[in-house]
């Protein structure tokens, strides 16, 4: 089964009919939710292709686009719902500028590759193989910040025993790295199919350096949060599903993304069943606080910035969401769930 996304293109008209609508009922169960491609794209494909939103009354308008910043510059003015694939970083950045945004679920963690020339690859067995080593980043994006605090924690120093060059986007890291311009680069997930079809080697994962870090997570703004919450916890509901499925059959993943984006199969496999690419829609608070943290000892963030960070993560509707299937579908998966949901957030 297909399913028709819009370009931000479209999403001109989209905001000039929700605006004539203004005044009116509400359109019941719609979401526009802004996404760009990656494996976080996996499981909100994977509950389109098996109808999850269909069944449970909710219906997401997806819509592209190309980079976080201008993703999440859409929500904080309106012009979308949900953001389904912009990162931990970036919507903690946004937030702490003043944004209206609320992390309220997971998608994936884990995933990003380092890459570097496979003659190069015995190098990069850890964190100390970057000392002395010239390193691309993208600049503010989640995989980047991991691998910042992963340098922090083992006292290499930025400037001194390793020099950074930052790009403003992953496939000018490769481009970097292919060049020679850079020794390694550190990537974003979307980029692993596109290292191994050029040529080069993925040594180190995100993961590698941080365990169960967290990568996209599902945010929204205030304002949504009061005007749909029912459809929110609604489309987490149907990616907890996704989470099921995907888990159980994990090929389902790889062509729930062909089917609904017509991505190529050897990158809707690397996405989909890639080990390092965790699925997981839990919220995982304690996670994101740890980043937001980082983000401040690395000073991404003022280190005297005194914003909460729970502040800016809701969990009660991931709760209701799983309260519902484990009502509805008792059994030891969801318990297992209920036990990491405790683990994780409380």
């Amino acid at each position: 089964m297909k399913r028709v996304f819009l370009t931000v293109a479209a999403l001109t008209l989209v905001s000039a009919l929700v605006s004539a609508r203004a005044g009116k009922e509400r359109d019941t169960g719609k979401l526009l939710v802004g996404f760009s491609h990656g494996a976080s794209t996996t499981l909100p494909m994977l509950a389109a292709e098996e109808g999850y939103f269909e069944a449970l009354g909710v219906n997401p308008q997806f819509i592209l686009f190309q980079n976080s910043a201008d993703g999440l510059a859409a929500l904080d003015a309106g012009k979308i719902d949900v953001g389904a694939t912009f990162g931990t970083s970036a919507p903690l950045t946004q937030a702490a500028q003043g944004a209206s945004i609320v992390i309220i679920a997971g998608a994936i963690s884990g995933g990003h590759p380092v890459i570097c020339k496979p003659e190069n690859a015995d190098q990069y067995q850890d964190i100390t193989g970057f000392k002395g080593k010239v390193v691309g980043t993208p600049r503010l994006y989640t995989s980047d910040i991991v691998w910042r605090g992963a340098l922090y924690a083992a006292g290499i120093v930025p400037g001194q025993d390793v020099e950074i060059i930052e790009f403003k986007r992953p496939v000018d890291v490769l481009e970097a790295v292919k060049s020679g311009k850079v020794d390694v680069g550190i990537g974003a997930s979307a980029l692993g199919p596109q290292a191994l079809e050029a040529g080069l080697a993925i040594p180190l994962y995100s993961n590698d350096f941080k365990a169960n870090h967290p990568c996209c997570r599902i945010v929204t703004s205030q304002r949504v949060l009061q005007a749909k919450r029912p459809e929110l916890v609604a489309f987490i509901k149907a990616l907890l599903l996704a989470e099921q499925k995907i888990g159980a059959d994990p090929l389902a993943g790889v062509a729930a993304n062909i089917n609904q984006l017509d991505l190529s199969e050897d990158v809707a496999r690397h996405f989909a069943l890639e080990p390092h690419n965790n699925f997981a829609v839990d919220p995982n608070t304690h996670a994101v606080v740890d980043m937001f943290e980082d983000m401040k000892r690395i000073e991404y963030l003022d280190p005297a910035l005194t914003l909460d960070p729970y502040s800016l993560i809701d969990t009660s509707l991931y709760e209701e969401a799983l309260k519902e299937l484990e009502t509805e579908q008792p059994g030891p998966y969801w318990e297992e769930l209920r036990r990491r949901f405790t683990d994780w957030n409380a």
